[in-house]
């Protein structure tokens, strides 16, 4: 049956068990990390930093291909100034090329910016006035891409009251070439 069991005895611990006390569980103290722990961290912590840094610099520093326009036809001014065995030539003579300038007003003022921009249509240039910047600047910034020098150049003579920096640039955008019209 159901009933084997013997519950008229009682049954007692083993000797063992109750001999022995019962034993608190204490935790241990957390041991404070050593000074060559925090060293090896902070090393680790430096390398990544490092790592981080060098690959933001290669992305923003990485080449940028600049499709090349296409040469243009010699125009009836450089058949003339090859006649004339160049003596003519000018710094500011309308362009045959066409390269996307875009103008910042950057403290100079919207009625300057437009008398530039004014000035380079009737150069050649496209030129595109993006009202302000963030920043005003004390001097005038010409920012162009690589291959665009001359015409860099050409556009800071253009401003001869100006103190002009020239700054070759790797940022892509629709410009091929950007003026930050400064104060002075």
């Amino acid at each position: 049956m159901a009933r084997d069991l013997d519950f008229s005895r009682r049954r007692r611990p083993s000797v063992t068990a109750s001999t022995v006390p019962p034993t608190k569980t204490v935790a241990k103290p957390i041991q404070p990390i050593n000074s060559t722990t925090k060293l090896a961290w902070l090393w680790i912590l430096i390398i990544i930093l490092v790592a981080l840094g060098t690959w933001a610099l290669w992305q923003y520093f990485k080449p940028v291909s600049v499709a090349k326009t296409a040469t243009p036809a010699p125009s009836i001014t450089s058949e003339i100034d090859s006649k004339l065995g160049g003596e003519n030539k000018s710094l500011l003579t309308p362009q045959s090329s066409t390269p996307t300038v875009q103008i910042y007003d950057s403290g100079a003022g919207a009625d300057k910016v437009k008398t530039l921009q004014e000035k380079l249509k009737t150069l050649g240039y496209s030129a595109e006035n993006l009202d302000n910047s963030q920043f005003n600047y004390d001097k005038t910034y010409v920012w162009y891409r690589t291959g665009l020098k001359a015409e860099a150049e050409k556009i800071g003579s253009t401003m001869p009251e100006r103190q002009v920096t020239l700054k070759e640039t790797k940022i892509s955008g629709t410009f091929d070439i950007l003026i930050l019209l400064g104060t002075n």
